[in-house]
């Protein structure tokens, strides 16, 4: 009997935005030139799709983006490849098929929600789904209808072809997790991608989230052993920067703070400080893998609990939002405006300086902001409550409530960490050890592949201008207008530049 041909194949979505494409064919082509004698596929998202990240509500000018960037991005890779197809899936290939739900197991649908609510969470800045309205509703429908039908279609692919490695972008999405799940029941490996800082910082991992607290893990103990005798001075350059404001190879969202700067309300108080550090809860109560066994708390009840409680009489408390939680969604700034009057808030666009903050306080409270990385490398003693990315690099003491960081700090049995967990992080974010040999980020929002341009052509983004603006207008994005000029040289040129706030931790 002929044995089948051995395929890798990749789906090539979200191509209308930059630098997913080019990140997506860099990858293709290394797995490509590892397995030389295989025949690489890519998919192609033919209009196929009800809804998806970068479609929200499946305008037709948005997929014509989409559609050409990926042609010319295949047309270049098939150059650089000669044994590779490009396969076309359109809405027919997905929908004209009945797919009976009770073929899937609660995994199955678990994680497709799951993808779908991360994907609106990472629209909305919202991490309640209950909340959503009724046009969001149509499209948490549509995304799942997509989801389930994604899976039932490369389901059918896989039965019947010998698929080693599935390309895929992110994993965390509606139109990537179906992929992982239907790569997951073939045993075929998916390889997913994704960058940092608008595209700076390629990264990719085998059979593994990024978000996953193993993978961060480990990669961070890989670099650290390999930069083993540079890695106090790495951490050290890392810090300062951090401190500096200048970005490393990830964000610097301190560049409103004031160097040294703290509220006068706070250098008034009274008792020993306890300063409490939260992040965006939309970022991360969707990644599921494996943050699934630990339990994700309401930071805002959590910190109710820790100031209204027997810790009151010994210290005074001060909230420190994360610069970037500025545009996460009313409901959620609701609750923060409310808590603001049982104890001090610093709300996103606050002057006080993020590390003099710590310097001052006694005690540092986290939820999942790195910040807490920073503070154990200025040997201040971190409580954290649930989960991180970071967990397992023991810089913090780790609880997973509010009660138990309570009789912690309140029985003085917390103390501060090793300082070699921070190091291991830092150096692992100054020296990243991913390589794409056929990507090049040429500065913010310019990218190539093989030294090639995938811009779509002007008309085709003139053409896009009205959708994209009520993406804007749906979500509630006031910055619009201050952001024109951003915008509009972004249209001129057809790059896609990123505006990091200057209200930015």
């Amino acid at each position: 009997m002929k044995q089948k041909e051995k395929l890798n194949i990749s789906f090539l979505n979200l191509a209308a935005q930059s630098p997913s494409l080019e990140l997506n064919l860099a990858f293709s082509e290394k797995i490509n030139l590892e397995n030389k004698s295989d025949k690489h596929i890519l998919f192609m998202c033919d209009r196929a799709l009800k809804s998806c990240s970068v479609n929200i509500f499946n305008n037709r000018s948005i997929c014509n983006i989409c559609k050409h960037k990926a042609k010319k991005g295949f047309n270049e890779f098939k150059k650089r490849n000669p044994k590779s197809e490009l396969v076309k899936v359109t809405r027919s290939d997905l929908f004209n098929r009945k797919i009976d739900h009770c073929n899937f197991d609660e995994e199955n649908k678990k994680e497709f929600l799951m993808g779908v609510h991360s994907t609106i969470s990472t629209q909305l800045r919202l991490d309640n789904m209950d909340l959503l309205d009724k046009k969001w509703r149509r499209v948490e429908k549509r995304m799942l209808e997509s989801s389930y039908a994604l899976f039932s279609y490369f389901d059918s692919f896989l039965s019947t072809n010998n698929v080693k490695n599935f390309v895929l972008f992110n994993g965390r999405l509606s139109c990537g997790r179906p992929l992982i799940e239907v790569s997951k029941k073939h045993s075929v490996n998916y390889l997913i991608f994704d960058a940092a800082l608008n595209g700076k910082v390629p990264m990719y991992s085998k059979n593994e989230m990024f978000h996953s607290i193993d993978f961060e893990k480990r990669n961070s103990f890989i670099t650290y052993l390999k930069w083993f005798k540079e890695s106090r001075a790495l951490a050290e350059q890392y810090f300062l920067s951090k401190i500096n404001r200048v970005a490393v190879n990830d964000v610097a969202y301190t560049k409103n703070q004031i160097s040294g700067h703290i509220e006068e309300d706070i250098l008034d108080f009274k008792k020993p400080l306890i300063s409490i550090f939260v992040s965006s809860d939309d970022e991360y109560r969707f990644i599921g893998s494996d943050w699934t066994q630990y339990t994700i708390v309401d930071q805002i009840d959590s910190i109710r609990e820790l100031v209204h409680s027997k810790l009151s009489k010994k210290y005074d408390f001060v909230v420190k939002m994360h610069p970037n939680q500025k545009n996460i969604h009313k409901s959620t700034m609701d609750r923060y405006r409310l808590l603001g009057k049982e104890v001090t808030v610093l709300y996103p666009e606050s002057y006080t300086d993020s590390y003099a903050l710590i310097k001052h306080s006694e005690i540092i409270v986290n939820f999942c902001s790195s910040i807490a990385l920073e503070a154990n490398y200025m040997r201040k003693p971190v409580v954290q409550i649930g989960p991180s990315s970071f967990i397992k690099l023991s810089i913090a003491n780790l609880v997973d409530n509010s009660s138990e960081a309570i009789d912690l700090i309140y029985n003085n049995k917390y103390k501060i960490m090793p300082i070699r967990g921070s190091i291991i992080s830092f150096t692992y974010y100054m020296k990243p050890s991913f390589e794409l040999p056929s990507y090049n980020f040429l500065a913010d929002g310019v990218y190539t592949y093989g030294g090639k341009s995938c811009r779509a052509p002007l008309y085709l983004r003139l053409l896009a201008v009205p959708a994209k603006l009520y993406v804007h207008i749906i979500k509630g994005n006031k910055e619009i207008l201050n952001n024109f000029k951003l915008y509009l040289i972004n249209l001129i040129l057809g790059q896609n530049r990123v505006k990091y706030g200057k209200s930015n931790i």
